[in-house]
């Protein structure tokens, strides 16, 4: 399988994102890790390679390689803060977007691999939930 080039496959399907969630899960101590020396890089690069290995040997699945993997784990992520940045914005702001509740199933199980990235995002005390923007201006 080495020699085997793998080709880009057009987009990860449900089944793949689920299949990968699943391995990084299975691995987050290790790739969500914040260290930065070389030992860690390293031990990152094999994880993943062994994470792409056991994601290739799935039946339901198109070949790819580790970087296709990693990338889509970094997209995955990346689109998960950014929704949860906006609910949070609309709970501050007392409505409710439906757009949100849609678009990401599993947005819990991807924030729970990687709640230290989560932190600024929780929901800010409830102290002024008396507060009321109308009674103001009355």
């Amino acid at each position: 399988m080495q020699n085997e080039i793998i080709k880009p496959a057009k987009y990860f399907s449900e089944v793949e994102k689920s299949v990968l969630l699943a391995l990084v899960e299975k691995y987050k101590y290790v790739l969500e890790c914040k260290k930065s020396d070389a030992r860690t890089i390293a031990l990152k690069q094999r994880t993943w390679q062994a994470l792409a290995h056991e994601y290739n040997s799935q039946p339901s699945v198109s070949l790819r390689d580790f970087k296709q993997l990693k990338k889509c784990w970094e997209n995955i992520k990346a689109r998960t803060k950014k929704i949860m940045a906006h609910e949070r914005r609309e709970k501050v702001k007392r409505s409710i977007s439906p757009l949100i509740n849609t678009h990401l199933i599993g947005k819990e199980k991807i924030a729970s691999i990687m709640p230290e990235q989560m932190y600024f995002l929780q929901s800010p005390p409830e102290e002024d939930s008396e507060y009321q923007p109308d009674a103001s201006s009355q």
